[in-house]
């Protein structure tokens, strides 16, 4: 009985420590043109997801998208103004996709 006691209390201040645990900081990045901005695999396109620290974005523009996109990607056109760029969430990694 006391062991099993001891190992409910030892879980549930795991979960407290686990649940207090912030997400990773993502800084900001500018890069000085399209050449210098960094590709990614799909596997770590889908570890960034599968953390919740990614937002997918379509740059083909609205009729594509609404075609087909990827679940929950947004569509921004890839020569939209900067300011519908400003409007995604911040501290998360921004991936771009257009194909």
């Amino acid at each position: 009985m006391k062991k099993k006691f001891l190992f409910v209390i030892a879980s549930l201040l795991s979960a407290v420590v686990f649940a207090c645990q912030s997400a990773p900081v993502i800084e900001y990045v500018k890069y000085e043109n399209e050449l210098a901005v960094p590709r990614i695999s799909v596997q770590d396109a889908k570890k960034d997801l599968d953390a919740g620290n990614v937002v997918f974005v379509d740059t083909r523009g609205q009729g594509a998208f609404d075609v087909e996109h990827l679940p929950g990607a947004v569509v921004i056109d890839l020569n939209a103004p900067e300011t519908e760029y400003a409007k995604l969430p911040k501290g998360k990694k921004i991936i771009l996709y257009c194909s």
